[in-house]
């Protein structure tokens, strides 16, 4: 299995809480980052590898600090909508992370491959 960039876009990243505190370590990464920047959406970068979703915030956001999914903790990807703009959401057990960008929708077909490839590795071990 390669680890290369499967892809990578700039834009802003907003996280939710939908229930609780999750056990994962996609959804205390999560909560991490909600309880250091709030609910705002916060510019950076997403890159999608075969294993992980990471957000770099650009240096007005840096305060947050990276952020790192790993994709066989992500129960869902969905494609918010948009007339320019669209949002790709990753969602976990307890959390959602909705990414506003160009291209959303080849990014979120990007993400829901490799989520679905990563299941399938971790259930083979």
């Amino acid at each position: 299995m390669s680890y290369g960039v499967l892809g990578s876009r700039a834009g802003h990243l907003l996280v939710e809480t939908l229930r609780g505190a999750g056990t994962s370590r996609s959804d205390v990464a999560l909560q991490a980052f909600l309880l250091a920047r709030g609910p705002v959406w916060v510019q950076g970068r997403l890159t999608l590898t075969s294993l992980h979703a990471t957000f770099v915030p650009h240096r007005v956001g840096a305060g947050a600090g990276t952020l790192t999914l790993d994709l066989v903790d992500v129960a869902g990807v969905e494609l918010g909508g948009g007339v320019v703009q669209r949002s790709v959401g990753l969602r976990t057990a307890t959390h959602v992370a909705r990414f506003r960008c160009l291209g959303a929708p080849a990014l979120a077909e990007q993400a829901a491959r490799a989520v679905d490839a990563a299941r399938r590795t971790s259930r083979k071990r």
